[in-house]
C-alpha cells in the first residue's frame, strides 16, 4: 500500500506513534527520530487513559459548559518531577467550537488545569504545570489555536480555570518530516531547540509504518485500507513472535500461547502501559481469532501440535524435532494479508481472555 506523506502527517496513528518516538532514547550516531520530547525530559506516564473530572468540577461544569464527564487523551506526557503534564492529543485537522471533538477539548482543558496531577491520581499538587497539546497535521494549528483560545476563554468566563494548550503541526516534503511550534509551546514543555525542527529524514520509496510501537489501534479513526494495513502489521509481528517463541524453545515444548505477551512483544512494551481497557480488549480478540485462522491453515501432522482448550486458550504441544521442524515449516508459509481477518470479531459462547 503506498501512502502519500502528507496523507501520513495526517493520520493519528502515524501521529501517535511519532509522538511515542520522540520519548525514546536513541543511539547519538543513529538517530532514526530526534527524540525532542526525551531530550527535554519528558516520559510516556500513559496511553489513552480514561481520565474523569473530579465529581465537584463535573457537577458545576456541566451546569455551565457543554463538555463530557470523562475524555481519553492520546498520551500523557510528564517530567521526571511529575509538574511539567502534557495531555497529547492526535488530531488530522482542526475543529470549531460548535464540533463534537470541542466538547472533547473543553474537558480536556478543564482537566489540564490545576487539577491535572488529582486526576491522573498522583495527588493535588498546585505547583504543576498542564498544558493540552494537539499534534496536528500541515497548515492546521492557526485554525486550530483560535477555537482552543475561545474555549480556554469560555472556560474561565463561567469561574473554571483551565490548563494552557498548544499545537504542534507535523509538515513533510519528500526528503523529512519538520515538527513547528509556537514560542509559547516551547517554553510550557520546556523543548530544548528552536522551531522548526527536522526530526526525521524519509527515504525514497520507504514506508516508516512497519516501524510503528502501536501498528494498530481500533480506536484511532482510519480509512478502510489504513485500517487492513494496520492490522496486517500487526499480525505480521505476532506471527513472528509465535515462530520465534517455538523456534527458540527446546523439545519437547508444552506450553499456552498468552496473547498478553505477544501484544506486548509486537508493541516494544507499549502494551503494558497501554490504559485503554476497549482497545486492548478489541486487540486481544483479534489475536485470538488469528490464531485460530493459524490453526485452521495447518496440516497434519503440524495440525496436531495446536489445539485449544476452552478454559486456557491455545496450547502448542511438541513432542521431537522433526515435528518442531515441520510445525515452523507450515508457519513460515502463512501470509496474514491472506488470513481474512476482519476487525468485527465475534465473541464465542465460551470465550475465555487470557488477561494477566
Amino acid at each position: 500500500m503506498e501512502q502519500d506523506i502528507n496523507s501520513l502527517c495526517k493520520d493519528p496513528l502515524f501521529q501517535l506513534n511519532l509522538a511515542i518516538w520522540l520519548t525514546q532514547p536513541q543511539p547519538p550516531d543513529n538517530v532514526a527520530i530526534d527524540p525532542i520530547f526525551y531530550r527535554s525530559g519528558l516520559s510516556i506516564y500513559s496511553i489513552g487513559p480514561l481520565l474523569s473530572l473530579p465529581p465537584e468540577v463535573r457537577i458545576n461544569a456541566f451546569e455551565k459548559l457543554d463538555c463530557q464527564d470523562k475524555a481519553c487523551p492520546d498520551l500523557v506526557l510528564m517530567n521526571s518531577e511529575r509538574i511539567k503534564i502534557c495531555l497529547l492529543e492526535c488530531k488530522a485537522s482542526s475543529f470549531g467550537i460548535r464540533s463534537n471533538t470541542a466538547r472533547q477539548a473543553r474537558t480536556l482543558l478543564l482537566m489540564a488545569g490545576p487539577i491535572v496531577s488529582d486526576i491522573l491520581g498522583l495527588g493535588r499538587n498546585w505547583r504543576n504545570c498542564g498544558i493540552l497539546c494537539y499534534l496536528i497535521g500541515p497548515n492546521q494549528s492557526g485554525q486550530l489555536e483560535d477555537t482552543l483560545q475561545t474555549l480556554q476563554r469560555e472556560i474561565k468566563d463561567n469561574g473554571f480555570e483551565p490548563g494552557y494548550f498548544g499545537c504542534i503541526e507535523i509538515s513533510a516534503d519528500e526528503s523529512v518530516i519538520t515538527l513547528e511550534y509556537s514560542l509559547e509551546v516551547k517554553e510550557l514543555l520546556s523543548l530544548k531547540i528552536d522551531s522548526p525542527l527536522q526530526i526525521m529524514k524519509l527515504e525514497k520509496d520507504t514506508d516508516p509504518r512497519p516501524l510503528y510501537f502501536i501498528p494498530y489501534d481500533p480506536n484511532i479513526n482510519q480509512t478502510a485500507e489504513e485500517k487492513e494495513f494496520s492490522r496486517r502489521v500487526l499480525f505480521e509481528r505476532i506471527l513472528e513472535f509465535f515462530i520465534t517463541d517455538i523456534g527458540g524453545a527446546d523439545v519437547p515444548i508444552k506450553t499456552y500461547i498468552k496473547t498478553e505477551k505477544f501484544l506486548n512483544d509486537a508493541t516494544f512494551g507499549m502494551y503494558s502501559i497501554w490504559d485503554d481497557d476497549e482497545a486492548k480488549k478489541c486487540l486481544r480478540k483479534l489475536v485470538r481469532t488469528f490464531l485460530k485462522k493459524i490453526e485452521g491453515t495447518l496440516k497434519t501432522p503440524a495440525k496436531e501440535c495446536m489445539h485449544y482448550e476452552i478454559e486456557d486458550g491455545y496450547m502448542v504441544d511438541i513432542k521431537d524435532d522433526n515435528a518442531k521442524s515441520e510445525f515452523l515449516k507450515q508457519l513460515q508459509k502463512i501470509k496474514p494479508e491472506t488470513m481474512g481477518v476482519s476487525e468485527r470479531v465475534q465473541p464465542s459462547l465460551f470465550e475465555y481472555d487470557d488477561h494477566d
